[in-house]
């Protein structure tokens, strides 16, 4: 796990890289370096910051005389596997032929390390950077194929005097850039490139409205910051350097089945032993090693499986070597103090069953005012609710008791249709392919299953079945009407300024109805891919970046999502269960309140009570920033208006955490000096984790 950056300037303009590694150094603080090149005669420097790891004898980068070279590569190293020195990035093959920096991890690195040895390469190192390497000169782009993991890394092609710039399947690993003529710069999180002079310095007001209104982020290419995008999952990137050209290309796609079930009376049994092996298999090669190895724990169906299978794995094959792990599997749960969202009785029965070290932490309203700022500095974009606060203190808790690697359910929900919302588009295939009867008989399944949630969800989307003009003239006379996708939490037509709302219109109006053309096959794959699965990601990934920690997912494991999206919906949703072939599985595995659980909370906070403990401070920041800047996204008066609103009153103010983490995360972006707001990196890198 690292940070990685690097600019391409034909003029030779390249003294922001360090500027743009500092920015970083939470995502790798072990070792840093750097490699200036000319990709007109393939000649190359070696350079380090200040804090190169020991045994590395660099040049420092201040020193290096910048003329004659136009590229540089930077990184920012998180050691995971081969510690030593020859773990140092850049690093190079061949004879300097070929270099990278990478961020991530190739989990099946040993099977390709032999697959390749046998083909005559030879590896200097212990890790999987080398393998990249050794992947490309045997296979080029197609190397990509080849990789399980979670990757993003520039690769620089002196021969064929071109960057190779790639993605992993689903994007959990970032990659953003930003292009002005011929100078293009790249960096693992945007406040590493806004460290670079050029770099553009400019909200992105569709961005923000979809934020807003809709309940949307990262669901494209674009980023809040208008000029910075981001590289898609899935995508590579190769720059000519000789010709100053680029181009972006897709390399994976998964094949989607939308039956609701393959048509055959009973069941395969060989299909929940292969989903098992799969899973299994994941975790074993996403457990390998050479630093402490943990596992986040909620109680949810997912994490819970992720730890049972990890603990009979770290047993039984002592996949890590035991002093890593230590006498029992460390897990680390976030909980509430609020009964009825406190899912401890379920993470406490994955302890009892494994034996796992259990460590607690418990989030807070009033500790969440004092850090919000480190926090929005952090997840560099404005984030959905107070939900992804819990993650970060897991996150620090986890650090504070020298875990480096965690192992986490993420993704699970979009691949097993985990979440209540894909009830509806679920009765409303069955009712298209099979009639009103079958559709009935399926919603009663769900609700007899999920109970009064499930039914209210059913209801609600079946209002919405009205004609969509009808929806529109609704919304417009009825001021608690909610637009469609924003799931609650989008802000009020009254509370938007109306030149924002006319730019946006046509942006507003698209209709969100739930409905694909491969039906709820085709909406997994669409959240997967697209509008849900990708701000969970940046939010994972920088939440345990904040503190120098990598997650691992197991279900995002390409081999596990490829079988499950060939397979048909009925081994997904099935006589009103949801993850049917997970809970058949791991029925075994899991205790049976866990695997035949039928509620989910999905990382609840007391969302209100934590707003409330924050009114004084949310009063100040409406004072402070009722300004032209913020009057550009809301209506005139409505800051001095929600100012003047009891406490109960203000924090039911529909959108108001969208609100704050606007206000605040364009404050700190675009108000304040670079040096001011990277100092908000240090109280997380340095936090004391609370005691659980």
């Amino acid at each position: 796990m690292c940070g990685l950056s690097g600019i391409i300037d034909p003029t030779g303009r390249l003294r922001p890289i360090s500027d743009m590694n500092r920015a970083q150094r939470h995502r790798g603080p072990d070792d840093g370096g750097f490699i200036f090149g000319s990709q007109a005669t393939g000649r190359w420097q070696l350079a380090g910051p200040a804090d190169t790891m020991g045994g590395v004898n660099l040049p420092p980068v201040d020193a290096i005389d910048t003329a004659g070279y136009d590229l540089v590569l930077g990184s920012r190293r998180l050691a995971i596997l081969d510690l030593s020195p020859a773990g140092h990035m850049p690093m190079s093959y061949q004879d300097g032929r070929l270099w990278v920096v990478f961020n991530g991890e190739i989990y099946n690195y040993r099977e390709l390390r032999a697959e390749l040895a046998a083909c005559g390469y030879t590896f200097a190192s212990g890790g999987d950077t080398e393998v990249i390497l050794a992947a490309y000169a045997e296979w080029g782009v197609d190397c990509l194929s080849r990789f399980n993991g979670m990757f993003a890394f520039a690769l620089w092609d002196t021969g064929r005097r071109r960057l190779f710039c790639a993605r992993d399947r689903f994007g959990i690993k970032p990659f953003y850039y930003f292009r002005q003529g011929r100078t293009f710069a790249f960096a693992s999180e945007i406040k590493g490139l806004l460290a670079h002079p050029n770099a553009p310095r400019r909200p992105n007001d569709r961005a923000i409205f979809d934020y807003l209104s809709l309940g949307k982020s990262d669901h494209t290419e674009q980023t809040f910051f208008d000029g910075i995008v981001s590289l898609p999952a899935a995508h590579f990137l190769i720059y000519d350097l000789a010709e100053g050209e680029m181009g972006v290309h897709r390399w994976w796609r998964a094949d989607i089945n939308p039956a609701i079930d393959d048509g055959r009376a009973g069941d395969d049994p060989t299909v929940y032993d292969r989903f098992g092996e799969l899973l299994e298999d994941a975790i074993r090669l996403r457990l390998r090693s050479d630093v402490p190895v943990g596992s986040c724990l909620s109680g949810g169906l997912d994490s819970s499986s992720v730890v049972c299978l990890a603990n009979r794995l770290l047993l039984e094959e002592e996949v890590v070597p035991r002093h890593l792990v230590g006498e029992h599997q460390k897990t680390f749960t976030a909980r509430n103090r609020e009964e009825e969202i406190d899912e401890y009785r379920y993470s406490h029965l994955v302890v009892e069953r494994t034996g796992a070290e259990e460590n607690l932490i418990f989030p807070d309203g009033e500790t969440l005012w004092r850090e919000i700022e480190s926090f929005v500095y952090h997840l560099d974009e404005p984030v959905d609710s107070t939900s992804q606060y819990p993650q970060w203190n897991v996150m620090r808790l986890a650090s504070g008791r020298g875990v480096t690697v965690l192992l986490d359910g993420q993704g699970g929900d979009e691949i097993l249709a985990g979440y209540y919302a894909y009830y509806p588009p679920y009765v409303s295939q069955i009712q298209r392919e099979r009639g009103l009867l079958a559709a009935a008989w399926a919603g009663w399944q769900a609700s007899r299953i999920g109970g009064p949630t499930v039914r209210n969800v059913l209801l609600d989307h079946l209002s919405q079945q009205l004609p969509w003009r009808v929806q529109k003239l609704l919304s417009r006379v009825r001021s608690e009407a909610e637009l469609p996708g924003g799931g609650g939490t989008g802000l009020k037509e009254w509370q938007l300024a109306p030149d924002f709302l006319a730019r946006n219109a046509e942006r507003r109006w698209q209709p969100f109805t739930g409905v694909d053309e491969s039906g709820l096959a085709g909406i997994l794959y669409r959240d997967l891919t697209e509008t849900n699965l990708p701000k969970l990601l940046r939010y994972e990934d920088r939440n345990s970046m904040a503190f120098s920690l990598e997650t691992r997912l197991p279900f995002l494991d390409y081999r596990l999502v490829e079988r499950v999206f060939e397979l048909p919906l009925s081994y997904r949703l099935r006589n009103g269960w949801s993850k049917w072939i997970l809970r058949r599985a791991l029925s075994d595995v899991l205790p049976a309140e866990i695997a035949w659980r039928r509620s989910k909370l999905g990382f609840p906070t007391p969302e209100l009570n934590w707003l409330r403990a924050g009114t004084g401070a949310i009063r100040q920041l409406l004072a402070e920033h009722d300004s032209p800047e913020m009057a550009a996204y809301f209506g005139s008066g409505v800051l001095a208006e929600m100012r003047g609103r009891p406490d109960d009153e203000l924090v039911a103010t529909p959108g108001l955490w969208r609100m704050i983490n606007l206000i605040l995360w364009h404050d700190i972006y675009f108000n304040r000096a670079p040096s001011e707001a990277a100092a908000l990196a240090q109280p997380a890198r340095d936090r004391i984790p609370a005691a659980g």
